[in-house]
C-alpha cells in the first residue's frame, strides 16, 4: 500500500537549486517518495560495491548517469560531496542548468558536515518526516497514539508498534545519531532522551535534566539540538516581543512523531494513557505535526511559537504566516473558547492575529469556524495561504 504524500518533489524541484536534499529520520519513506519521479536514476550507496566504485573515481563513476539522480544515503561517500561541488560550479560557469540531483542521508549530522562544507548555495533543502493526517485520510485516536505516522506500521497492522519503535531507538537514536556525534556517555544521552519526553509541551527545564543525567546544561543543550537536527525533536520558542515584557523566554520540546514520545513515556494502553498528565500534551503533538507537515509539504520550515505570560496565562501555538500575519491555536480534547485572559495576552502583542483557533481531536457538536479538528488543519491552512496575495 502506498500512501499518497503531499511533499511533490517535482513541483519543488522547478525553483530549487541544482542539489535538492532530502532530510528526515529513518523509515519515513525518503527513498520510496523519490523513487518515483519519472526516468530517475537511483544510486544507493548503502551498496558496497556501488561506493567503493564511486570512492575510486568519482567523476567517472557520475559521468555515467544523465537527467534526475537520486543519491541514496549520499553520507557513506563523501567524495561525492565535493564532486558535485565541481559539477554544480562548471556548469554554472559555461551558463547551462543541466543538472538534477536529489540526495537523501537519515543521518542529518553526517548530511549537514557534508553539505555546508562543500555544498553552499548550490543547494535547497527540504524535510520529510512520518505521514500526516491529511496523508492518512483518517484520524484514529489510538492507532496514532501507539503508531503515529511511520508507514511500515501502519501497512503491516500486526506488527507490533512496541517492538518497531524500541528497534527505531536502538539503531537509529541510541547508535546512528549518538555515533555520528561522538557522543561518549551513551547512558545519559538515553537518560536524557527519556526524561524530555516525560517533560513533553511542559517548559523545558535544563538544568534539571542535567542534573539528573550527571551532565552539565550545555550538554543537554547540545543533545536537544542534536535530536532536532535529526527530525526526532522539534524545540518551540517562545514568542517575544518589545511591546510586552511579561513573556516567558523559555522554550518547550516536542516529538515530531507522537508515537515515539508515547513509546519513551512507556505507554502500550491507551486507557491509562488518556487519564494521565501528559495526554493533554501528546494532543498538542499531534495539532503541532500537522502544521509543520503542512510547512514541509510546501517546501518551508514552519515557523511556530508559543506564548507564556509571567501570570501564567498561556496560548499553545502562533503559527507565523506569510505577510506578518499570524494564528494563536489552543489544543484541546473537548472545545474550549479563548478566555479573555488569553485574548488580551494576544491582543496585547499588537500583531496581526488572523485566527484564534480551538484545534480538537475529531468532529464536534460545536458549530464554530474557529473550532477546527486535526484532520481538518491541513485542509484551513490552505484556504489561508491561498487567500495571501503573493509578494512580487
Amino acid at each position: 500500500m502506498w500512501y499518497r504524500r503531499d511533499f511533490d518533489p517535482i513541483a519543488l524541484a522547478k525553483s530549487a537549486l541544482p542539489v535538492k536534499v532530502l532530510k528526515g529520520p529513518r523509515q519515513v519513506g525518503k527513498t520510496s517518495l523519490l523513487e518515483k519521479i519519472p526516468n530517475i536514476t537511483v544510486i544507493r550507496l548503502d551498496d558496497l560495491a556501488t561506493r567503493n566504485f564511486l570512492d575510486q573515481n568519482p567523476r567517472l563513476f557520475l559521468d555515467q548517469f544523465k537527467g534526475t539522480v537520486l543519491i541514496d544515503e549520499a553520507p557513506l561517500a563523501g567524495v561525492v560531496f565535493s564532486e558535485l561541488k565541481r559539477r554544480v560550479d562548471e556548469d554554472r560557469r559555461l551558463g547551462h542548468r543541466n543538472l538534477d540531483y536529489w540526495l537523501t542521508g537519515s543521518n542529518q549530522t553526517l548530511l549537514r558536515q557534508n553539505t555546508s562544507e562543500s555544498l553552499a548555495g548550490r543547494a535547497s533543502y527540504f524535510d520529510l518526516n512520518t505521514l500526516s493526517l491529511h496523508e492518512i485520510g483518517e484520524f484514529n485516536l489510538e492507532r496514532h497514539l501507539m503508531r503515529g505516522g511511520w508507514p511500515e506500521l501502519l501497512v503491516s497492522k500486526d506488527l507490533s508498534f512496541v517492538r518497531y519503535l524500541n528497534d527505531f531507538i536502538g539503531t537509529f537514536i541510541d547508535r546512528d545519531i549518538v555515533t555520528a556525534a561522538g557522543i561518549e556517555r551513551k547512558s545519559a544521552f538515553s537518560k536524557a532522551l527519556a526524561l524530555t519526553a516525560a517533560r513533553q509541551g511542559m517548559l523545558m527545564n535544563y538544568s534539571e535534566i542535567a542534573s539528573l543525567c550527571g551532565v552539565d546544561v550545555t550538554t543537554i543543550q547540545a543533545w536537544i539540538g542534536l535530536l532536532s537536527e535529526n527530525g526526532i525533536l522539534r524545540k518551540i520558542e517562545p514568542y517575544s516581543s518589545n511591546l510586552n515584557k511579561r513573556l516567558t523566554k523559555t522554550p518547550k520540546v516536542y516529538f515530531e512523531d507522537v508515537a515515539l514520545a508515547v513509546r519513551l513515556q512507556g505507554w502500550s494502553d491507551i486507557k491509562p494513557l488518556i487519564l494521565s498528565l501528559q495526554f493533554g500534551f501528546l494532543l498538542e503533538s499531534i495539532a503541532l505535526g500537522e502544521v509543520t507537515r503542512f510547512f514541509a509539504s510546501r517546501g518551508e520550515r514552519a515557523q511556530i511559537f508559543h506564548l507564556r505570560s509571567k501570570e501564567k496565562v498561556e496560548v499553545d501555538f502562533l503559527v507565523e504566516l506569510p505577510n506578518q500575519q499570524f494564528i494563536a491555536m489552543e489544543v484541546k480534547a473537548t472545545p474550549q473558547n479563548f478566555s479573555p485572559a488569553q485574548h488580551s495576552l494576544l491582543d496585547s502583542l499588537k500583531i496581526n492575529v488572523v485566527g484564534r483557533w480551538i484545534v480538537t481531536p475529531g468532529n464536534t457538536e460545536v458549530v464554530s469556524p474557529d473550532v477546527i479538528s486535526f484532520c481538518e488543519l491541513h485542509l484551513r491552512l490552505g484556504e489561508l495561504f491561498a487567500a495571501i496575495p503573493e509578494v512580487p
